[in-house]
């Protein structure tokens, strides 16, 4: 009889403790549930849009690169991790937090070891921003994408949202908003008046719960 109330004291004592254990890790779940926020359609227009467009150049950017009279050498260029465009028969040049005028400049002044008084024009076609995803997603961490895309465009990049996340709790998180943002799936892409008008913008934090 010792024995079994014995043996029946150590479970309970083991429920208790799981029960505890399970207990501290739902607070901070309970607690960022009901940290406040705003849904993304309910912001007004001008703070949906993308930010003001960069002028100097960062990696992931494409820019254009057009010498008068070298077709072979006028190209289009995705910036390098290391801030350089590859240009043909030359090499990479460095352009990385230059102006387009500033980068042209440079690559002008490359090109003179190989021609007489290069002209150069160079403009950005597309500037990319970094955005950072996490909690329930597939591959959380930074992503480069393109100015003026989406949450959705995010999530997309880091493998959808896991069978564990919410498709009705995907925050967005910006030092200049002070709520989180909230997004529901079905409204990132139905379109129309819902979240899909709304842009991301460099620094932004995504949060699937």
């Amino acid at each position: 009889m010792s024995q079994h109330h014995t043996t029946f004291g150590s479970t309970k004592s083991l429920l208790n403790g799981l029960f505890l254990l399970l207990l501290a890790a739902s607070v901070p779940l309970l607690a960022c549930s009901k940290t406040p926020y705003v849904w993304g359609y309910d912001l007004p227009k001008e703070r949906a849009l993308p930010a003001a467009e960069r002028t100097t150049i960062k990696p992931g950017d494409t820019v254009s690169v057009g010498v008068m009279g070298q077709v072979a050498l006028s190209n289009q260029h995705v910036v390098a991790a290391d801030g350089t465009i590859a240009i043909p028969n030359l090499g990479p040049v460095k352009v990385v937090n230059q102006t387009a005028e500033q980068a042209g400049v440079a690559v002008a002044r490359a090109l003179s070891s190989i021609l007489s008084s290069p002209q150069v024009t160079v403009s950005i076609v597309s500037q990319v921003i970094e955005v950072t995803v996490m909690g329930e997603v597939r591959s959380p961490g930074k992503y480069l994408i393109k100015s003026g895309d989406g949450v959705a465009n995010a999530l997309a990049m880091a493998g959808g949202i896991t069978p564990f996340g919410s498709e009705n709790a995907i925050y967005l998180v910006r030092p200049t908003e002070p709520l989180r943002i909230r997004f529901k799936m079905s409204d990132l892409v139905r379109g129309g008046n819902s979240a899909r008008a709304f842009a991301l913008r460099d620094g932004d934090l995504i949060v699937i719960e």
